[in-house]
């Protein structure tokens, strides 16, 4: 016996009569009897109804009143309608008697002979069984009944039962549904072979089939609605329900089983020679040949205290879920004490992850149950925990209920300890290393692994609550309030403001060691990389000796501790010995974690990522260049660039590089300035390194000069003046020619290339790339008008005449290149060698000479004779400045033919021809000549062609002209004028645009508005109309040729 779920007691003994059937009306017993006569019993006391299941006395029942004659025979079956006050018998036929007259008021003639019924209170429908046929009579409302349906079924009929509006059989072999309203029936299974058939409604709508020893609970399809069934000792004659129980009527007991699965044994009652049981709403009665007995419901509260005392958790919280609404408090303090001793058992039993769903339904405190867990290192906000804190304050049940029970409250703890296997005292349950269990590896990281599971699934809605907190502690904080109620309400609430963060962190801190230990670090990082309360100091100690480095970063990156992180970083990058526990292959640094983290960092702490890159400028330099570019605002490049001079000098020229790249279209000018200086810093040195060893040519370009070209080239933000005057005289030309060409210095750019360099090709590129800028300059202003056209640069459009000056006049452009050569005086203070007084005069009167030059050009045009006069007079000025010897360059006669053969399109023939030596064959202009007179020719065509065009179309338009304005009026006798309202006759008229005609006097005397208009009244006429709008011309030539006819 597990425990008790009923208490039998005897209420009646020495009936007269052979008791044959039993009927519960009220606190009235309706016994009838073998001899065909009424019994009725009641109560000494007078109630109305039978004594509550709760009460435990019950009162004897007496005798009140016999009905001899009753039936004729004996009544074997009984049925009280308590709703309408109708009793059902049946004898030799079903009779319907009212109560409590006990007369019949209908005689069902037709069930003669029947054998059983069945009652649907529901639908109020009667079906009588008769060997096959089966009678179906429906209750009229006037205590009659009518018969609706005579069905017959495929054999005797043996047990009865509706269900959803059908009728489940049980007849010599098999159980069938049959349908009430058609007759169809359908088979549900065999019937067992010993015993006869038994149905018994379930109050959910389920049937409890019987076959042989085995209940089988079937629906109203007759489908099965679960695996197994009761089993009970033997064959039962007869089932009652009692929910959430069966009892069964044996030989020799009545035995209690579950309706639950696994459908367990609950009681046996000692009731022999029972021969009726029967349930109702007013409870169970169990009746032998002469005696009644009651089977009286244990409280449910008794059961679930003896349930939890046995050990049976699982039927004692199911138990819990009957109690009554009104009890709701008393069922969550049952359900709670419960939870935990169910918890404490299954986690002594090794089943920790149904322990944890116990403690979780629960009302104990998340450090409670982490007190459970000695290895889970709690924060130092939590109080520590008492050493029994799961039994103290939660009894099971009441005084009561325990008496009720048959248990002290001393034999309560000890029956509960002993019988769930758990300890008297919970000091060694609390203590896991003295648990034998748990001392194994394995064991304790199963159980850890439960707590982990455990935890992640209260998490959420923690950390919701946590975050609400934060939330609703700022909104207060700006909350202006008085600081009297600020005083007042500090001291009540600065306890529970806190909670539910104090809970965040205790649960994070707690879920993080329970995944490490677990083997489960993805899902560690994972939870660290998102907001998280871990708390620093457990959680640092524990990964610290568990090895666990990676996962520290991530705490401290959650925490904003980014430098202890990146020195965390980079001591695993460069000193992986230095730990006390050697860091796992999984746990090894690569250099792009640290820059992955300093990327994410952004440019807020511009000096500690700088501080944590010297490593990965090591070991991996392009990505470093690339993570230095990346920020967004950028890093200060000037910390940057003084960081890399202090730690890798030679990486300065690849950061700016980079960065130029990746600001290729809005790269500011102190990139380009610094990178400059840097280009040009290397290709002194190299250039210096050349001329010490005597290998120094002008046309080789190393891989720094070509950069520096390059930049040169392709980049307008730089200084040309300031690069230009670190530049050596002797050297580096075509640099020189660049930074003079964006200086507009053209002359001494094509100089350079022409007599210094002595290339021709470059020249002449360097002269395309001029014209064709100045070119795309101009086309892109799209000028609307003549007057808008932009200013022409002469120096650009003339280029190419300028690059003939150089080459067929070699003496006055090398001379003035070596005049443009002692501006740059001043740059010996910048080279070490201090000017002498005089040089310094001298350069201040050259400088002067110059700007006067520049003045007096802006005010003339470009003249190229002009030019070569002014060049010649200021020879003798300046050449005691030029120092070093005379240039002596030939006349680059050759290069300039070939640049006239090339460029012929691009220059005025006309001054290149004056500037061609006289002596220069005329066979060698050819290519020059040919093309452009040839051009000139096609040109002079094209115009007079065009001149011819235009001239036809302006006869055209004057033809058309002329036809539009042609006039032809018709006028007849009719025709009066529009303002006089007189006919025209032969007078003389005028002829408006609508072509109204108007008499000439009435139009000339017509009274004329100050705009210029004619103010027109006729009723044909409105409006005003211009005078010039009249044809007074054409009607004066008509009349001249009509008097001439």
């Amino acid at each position: 016996m597990v425990h008790n779920a009923f208490d039998s007691v005897q209420i009646l003994r020495d009936c007269p009569a052979k008791i044959e059937s039993v009927g519960l009306w009220g606190a009235r017993l309706l016994l009838g009897c073998v001899d065909g006569s009424l019994r009725i019993y009641a109560p000494e006391e007078t109630v109305d109804v039978l004594p509550s299941d709760s009460e435990v006395t019950v009162p004897t029942y007496i005798l009140r009143e016999t009905r001899v004659g009753f039936a004729r025979k004996p009544v074997t079956h009984m049925d009280v309608l308590q709703s309408r006050g109708l009793l059902v018998t049946l004898s030799d036929a079903v009779a319907i008697h009212t109560l409590p007259e006990f007369e019949v008021v209908s005689y069902l003639t037709k069930t003669k002979g029947a054998t059983l019924y069945c009652w649907d209170e529901d639908r109020g429908l009667l079906s009588v069984s008769k060997l096959k046929r089966i009678l179906v009579y429906r209750y009229d409302g006037n205590r009659g009944f009518t018969e609706i349906k005579d069905l017959v079924a495929p054999d005797v009929v043996n047990a009865m039962a509706w269900c959803a509006g059908s009728l489940c059989l049980g007849i010599r072999r098999e159980y069938i549904i049959m349908n009430v309203n058609t007759g169809v029936t359908v088979d549900v299974f065999p019937s067992g072979r010993s015993a006869s058939p038994m149905i018994v409604s379930l109050p959910d709508g389920d049937l409890l089939l019987g076959k042989d020893k085995i209940g089988v609970i079937v629906d109203h399809n007759g489908k099965l609605t679960q695996d197994g069934g009761l089993s009970w000792s033997e064959a039962p004659a007869a089932v009652v329900i009692h929910s959430p129980y069966a009892l069964a009527r044996l030989s020799r007991h009545v035995e209690v089983r579950s309706l639950k699965a696994p459908h367990g044994l609950v009681q046996m009652l000692p009731l022999r020679d029972t021969q009726l049981l029967l349930s109702s709403d007013a409870g169970i009665i169990a009746a032998t040949e002469t005696a009644i007995h009651r089977i009286l419901p244990v409280p449910v509260g008794v059961q679930v205290v003896q349930l939890a005392a046995s050990g049976n958790f699982e039927s004692a919280l199911a138990l819990c879920k009957m109690l009554p609404p009104e009890d709701a408090a008393l069922r969550a303090s049952k359900e709670d004490a419960i939870h935990i001793r169910y918890g404490h058992y299954l986690f002594e039993q090794g089943q920790y992850v149904e322990a944890m769903d116990h403690f979780g339904a629960s009302s104990l405190d998340l450090t409670t149950i982490l007190s459970l867990f000695p290895s889970v290192k709690l924060p130092s906000i939590v109080s520590p925990v008492s050493s029994e804190p799961f039994l103290e304050g939660r009894p099971l049940g009441t005084p009561t209920e325990r008496s009720r029970a048959g248990l002290s409250s001393d034999q309560l703890e000890s029956a509960s300890g002993s019988q769930s296997g758990g300890p008297p005292h919970l000091s060694k349950l609390m203590n896991l290393e003295e648990n034998q269990k748990l001392q194994d590896i394995q064991q304790r990281k199963i159980a850890l692994s439960s707590l982990a599971g455990f935890l992640s699934s209260r998490r959420t809605s923690v950390i919701e609550k946590a975050e609400a907190e934060e939330t609703d502690a700022a909104v207060a904080a700006m909350v202006e309030a008085s600081p009297v109620a600020r005083r007042n309400s500090e001291a009540s609430s600065d306890k529970r403001k806190h909670e539910a963060r104090e809970l965040a962190i205790v649960l994070d801190t707690a879920l993080v060691q329970a995944m490490l230990a677990t083997d489960q670090s993805q899902a560690a990082l994972a939870l660290l990389k998102g907001p998280n309360y871990c708390d620093i100091a457990p959680c640092e100690e524990m990964m610290l000796a568990t090895g666990h480095y990676l996962e520290l970063v991530e705490l401290y990156k959650s925490h904003k501790m980014h430098r202890d992180a990146l020195n965390l970083l980079n001591d695993l990058a460069e000193k992986p010995e230095s730990f006390a526990v050697p860091p796992k292959e999984s746990q090894e640094v690569r250099s792009q974690m640290i820059i992955d983290y300093l990327k994410n960092l952004g440019a807020q702490d511009p000096a500690l990522i700088l501080d944590n890159s010297n490593w990965i400028l090591k070991s991996n330099v392009a990505e470093t260049m690339v993570l230095f570019a990346s920020f967004n605002p950028p890093l200060p490049i000037n910390l940057v660039l003084a960081h890399l001079k202090d730690n890798a000098p030679e990486l300065r020229m690849l950061f700016l590089e980079h960065m130029l790249g990746e600001h290729a279209n809005a790269a500011p000018a102190e990139l380009q300035n610094e990178l400059l200086q840097l280009y040009l810093a290397r290709v002194l040195e190299e250039r210096a390194a050349s001329v010490a060893k005597g290998k120094w040519d002008e046309r080789d370009h190393s891989e720094a000069r070509e950069k520096l070209l390059n930049v040169l080239r392709n980049t307008t933000a730089y200084s040309p003046d300031r690069i230009l005057q670190r530049l050596p005289i002797d050297g580096l030309y075509e640099e020189r020619a660049y930074l003079l060409g964006r200086l507009g210095q053209h002359r001494l750019a094509l100089t350079l290339y022409a007599h210094k360099l002595h290339e021709a090709d470059l020249a002449l590129a360097y002269c395309d790339r001029v014209y064709t800028t100045a070119m795309i300059g101009r086309k892109a202003s799209k000028p609307t008008s003549k007057a808008m056209l932009p200013p022409v640069d002469q120096g650009a459009m003339n280029i190419y005449l300028t690059l003939l000056e150089v080459y067929l006049k070699p003496k006055a452009a090398v001379r003035e290149y070596d005049r443009s050569l002692m501006s740059l005086a001043p740059i010996k203070a910048f080279t070490g060698a201090r000017p002498t007084p005089q040089q310094q005069q001298r350069t201040r009167g050259v400088v002067s000479k110059k700007i006067a030059e520049i003045e007096g050009a802006e005010e003339s045009k470009f003249s190229f004779s002009s030019a070569e006069s002014a060049a010649e007079s200021s020879r003798s000025d300046t050449e005691d400045l030029v120092e070093g010897p005379t240039s002596s360059e030939e006349l680059m006669l050759d290069d300039a033919l070939r640049l006239l053969s090339r460029r012929w399109d691009r220059l005025d023939g006309a001054q290149a021809l004056r500037m061609i030596p006289s002596d220069t064959k005329l066979q060698n202009l050819l290519s020059f000549l040919e093309p452009l007179l040839r051009a000139s020719s096609e040109s002079r065509r094209n115009s007079a062609v065009i001149k011819s065009l235009h001239r036809s179309e302006n006869l055209q338009v004057r033809e058309e002209l002329s036809q539009c304005r042609k006039r032809v009026v018709k006028v007849n006798s009719d025709r009066t004028c529009s303002i006089c309202q007189k006919r025209i006759g032969t007078s003389v008229f005028a002829v408006y645009p609508n072509s109204t005609l108007a008499h000439f006097v009435c139009y000339r005397d017509r009274p004329v508005s100050k705009t210029g208009h004619v103010v027109v009244d006729s009723p044909n006429l409105s409006g005003t109309w211009h005078l010039q709008d009249m044809y007074l011309s054409e009607y004066l030539l008509f009349l001249q040729l009509q008097r001439l006819t």
